[in-house]
């Protein structure tokens, strides 16, 4: 991926007339964690803002804004967001308020297809072939979905034109070789991924049943 050096304005003119992504990679928080969390993932945002500004005074200003599991485009999209990702909802809005316009990234029939599949390998199959059958129409239909948001990136970005991806650390979206790619990475990202997984580990140790006593001793009437 590409990247800025510190000379900024001289280094960048090396993108002129390229097309431009930056990418965003988005840390999972469930729900039941964000009352613990919400002061560390506030200032991770303020810092992906930070750097998207930062970017934009080299690069140029964003004019389309891909996120992942939005399936609608322009006022829609912000809404449906605002009801998945508040956080990256309410940066968005600040983008598409100045500069950018919300895209349809995803294809609506493809994300339900993969939570159909998704919600029959979460029931325990018995039968080894139709859980065979199962994850692998499930693989396949997420390929589809990362063919598809690269397709639709590559569609929409125009010759020197700049966007912005928010889309989970692991994506395996394939992206056409003439678009350089800026990875945003806030300096509290690990910090927040790690958080998370001991957060989830320590909830999942406290509600972990009590072992049952190993006592020989007799009770005493």
């Amino acid at each position: 991926m590409a990247t800025l050096g510190s000379t900024g304005k001289a280094e960048a003119q090396q993108f002129d007339r390229k097309r431009k992504l930056f990418l965003v990679p988005l840390v999972t928080i469930p729900p039941q964690l964000e009352e613990q969390i919400s002061e560390l993932a506030d200032t991770h945002w303020g810092q992906i803002r930070e750097q998207l500004q930062n970017l934009e005074k080299s690069l140029g200003t964003i004019r389309h804004v891909f996120h992942e599991l939005i399936h609608d485009e322009g006022e829609a999209g912000v809404q449906l967001l605002s009801q998945i990702s508040p956080r990256s909802a309410s940066l968005v809005k600040e983008i598409t308020d100045s500069s950018g316009h919300l895209e349809q990234t995803e294809d609506q029939d493809l994300l339900f297809e993969l939570s159909d599949w998704q919600r029959c390998l979460s029931m325990g199959l018995v039968s080894q072939k139709v859980s065979s059958l199962a994850s692998e129409s499930y693989q396949t239909a997420m390929n589809d979905r990362y063919v598809h948001i690269g397709a639709k990136i590559d569609e929409v970005l125009e010759e020197d034109g700049v966007a912005a991806l928010f889309i989970a650390e692991d994506h395996r979206v394939q992206f056409p070789s003439d678009i350089q790619v800026f990875y945003v990475s806030p300096p509290t990202q690990n910090q927040l991924k790690q958080s998370v997984l001991d957060l989830i580990q320590k909830s999942f140790e406290e509600n972990q049943p009590e072992p049952p006593s190993n006592s020989n001793e007799k009770e005493v009437e």
